[in-house]
């Protein structure tokens, strides 16, 4: 049974005539209980303060005798605050437990579950789908990872995912109720407000906008996707998380691997058929801020007592047997094809396309592979020109200038950085540490390539 948790009075307090300070003092005390730093047990003096307290936030004070009661009709805040704390008592809300003469107040774990999501549903507080969703694709990749230790996060997500999907049906039924509403209305100005306080204010802004933006959480979707069904393709990961089902729920691995196939289609029915779910919110979407506009217009082009003075109009010219000729009126249409408000143009998705891939030809694959080797060949290195030396050097203590050989874009490219070999970095360290470029003042044209100073190349004694 749905209550069979609950005292059977626990909806008394909210039914009665005096509901609205019930429901008022109920929504403080749940922050009074949920403060999860202070001890859940509270005293019976707190309690009754915090319920003074929300009753002077109140703005008028009436009680009504719903039945017949001992005690006197409440005549100050303190009598007030006695008279429905004793109410919440009486009816289940709030349970006393006495030791010697201190008397504590607490919640039973049911009724507080159960004022928690009251005051949810009251609050519709604004819902983070893009921590939602990172949320589910970072579990999906531990699990992935370590399918043994981390494969019960797999149900965390699948959770994750059955209440977003619970709450994308929230924003389409409460478009769907919010258009009905000001659809029956036959006030603008009820229709307007209607429209920014409950759409704009409670849907749009707090939902709607969070997934129509460019940088919404439904990017990782495919990636999710691919995690979930890579899941239930193999067969050794999926063994290993209904494993951690089996220790962490203590069921027969038939029941787990049942489980955990449930909890993968689960995600992925949520996640395929996003793209039509969010198709049908903005088809509602679209009707509402029509309706919308079109009252807006409606509104702005009427003037006041614009409905007086056209019925005066047609009363006088009942008067008459033939209508008056009318020279002073200006030439234009009151009525016509041009006052029908317009309303704005859906934007429809471009049509799908064919994508094909450019073919590259070989000629352009040549010249890039030679480009690429080319600019290779440029690049000076300490490695190159440790094998360029040790090739050049051989077996010989001092070599001259003129005696190295230049047969390659490599060679020429470690000849011409011989003489800066100090200024190629802290690796050059280990060439310096071994051959020494010992300098002369005379210039020299090196094999018609380069014309430079004239140096030595010597091997280092302690190499």
């Amino acid at each position: 049974m749905l209550f069979s948790h609950l005292p059977d009075e626990i909806f008394q307090a909210l039914s009665g005539s005096n509901k609205a300070l019930v429901e008022a003092v109920l929504s403080d005390l749940a922050d009074v209980f949920y403060d999860h730093a202070e001890d859940p047990i509270k005293d019976k003096s707190t309690i009754i303060e915090s319920i003074e307290d929300t009753l002077h936030k109140l703005d008028t004070l009436s009680w009504h005798e719903d039945q017949k009661e001992s005690f006197d009709s409440p005549k100050t805040i303190h009598d007030y605050a006695l008279r429905i704390y004793h109410r919440l008592v009486n009816t289940g809300w709030l349970v006393e437990e006495q030791e010697l003469y201190r008397v504590s107040v607490l919640m039973t774990p049911q009724i507080s579950m159960l004022l928690r999501s009251l005051v949810e549903i009251s609050r519709h507080g604004k819902r983070n789908y893009g921590a939602t969703v990172l949320s589910i694709l970072s579990n999906l990749e531990a699990v992935a990872k370590h399918p043994k230790e981390r494969g019960v996060t797999l149900r965390q997500s699948a959770e994750a995912a059955r209440e977003f999907s619970a709450h994308l049906n929230q924003i389409l039924l409460g478009i769907r109720s919010l258009q009905r509403e000001l659809f029956a209305s036959r006030d603008p100005k009820a229709i307007v407000s209607g429209f920014f306080e409950l759409f704009v204010e409670g849907i749009l802004i707090a939902d709607y906008k969070t997934i129509k933006t460019s940088n919404n959480p439904f990017r990782f979707r495919r990636q999710i996707l691919e995690l979930t069904q890579e899941f239930l393709s193999n067969p050794i990961t999926l063994g290993q998380v209904a494993q951690c089902y089996v220790d962490q729920q203590v069921i027969t691995m038939a029941e787990a691997q049942v489980m955990v196939e449930r909890d993968c289609r689960d995600i992925m029915q949520t996640f395929s058929n996003i793209e039509q779910r969010l198709e049908r919110i903005d088809e509602y979407r679209y009707r509402l801020e029509k309706r919308a506009a079109d009252t807006a217009r409606y509104m702005d082009s009427s003037r006041p007592g614009m409905a007086t003075k056209i019925a005066g109009i047609i009363s006088d010219v009942a008067e008459y047997d033939h209508l008056p000729s009318l020279t002073q009126v200006i030439g234009a249409k009151f009525v016509g094809m041009s006052s029908a408000a317009q309303p704005t143009k859906r934007r429809e998705p471009p049509p799908p396309r064919i994508m094909t891939p450019a073919e590259v030809s070989a000629d352009a694959i040549k010249f890039r592979d030679q480009q690429r080797r080319f600019h290779e060949a440029r690049q000076v290195t300490v490695a190159k020109m440790q094998t360029y030396l040790e090739k050049q050097m051989a077996a010989e203590k001092e070599k001259h200038i003129l005696e190295f050989t230049i047969n390659s874009v490599e060679d020429f490219v470690c000849f011409d950085h011989l003489r800066y070999i100090g200024s190629l970095g802290v690796n050059s360290k280990k060439l310096e540490n071994v051959f020494e470029i010992q300098f002369t003042d005379q210039y020299l044209d090196v094999h018609d390539f380069v014309e430079c100073r004239e140096f030595n190349v010597v091997r280092r004694s302690e190499a």
